[in-house]
């Protein structure tokens, strides 16, 4: 919440407890994506590098 990416409220349940309701902001989506990016990138040269150890076989 505090940067932003989330925005949370207070709700009511179905069986009538309290409960904190969360939902991401564009700004949340925005950092998710980059996130994904970076992942994705560090996934890719963890793979590069295991396959060229012939640690990956196909």
């Amino acid at each position: 919440e505090g940067r932003r990416y989330v925005e949370a409220e207070w709700g009511v349940t179905e069986n009538n407890r309290r409960a904190r309701y969360y939902r991401i902001t564009a700004r949340g989506r925005k950092q998710l994506q980059e996130e994904a990016r970076t992942w994705d990138r560090y996934a890719h040269c963890v793979g590069k590098l295991l396959a060229a150890k012939g640690e990956i076989v196909g």
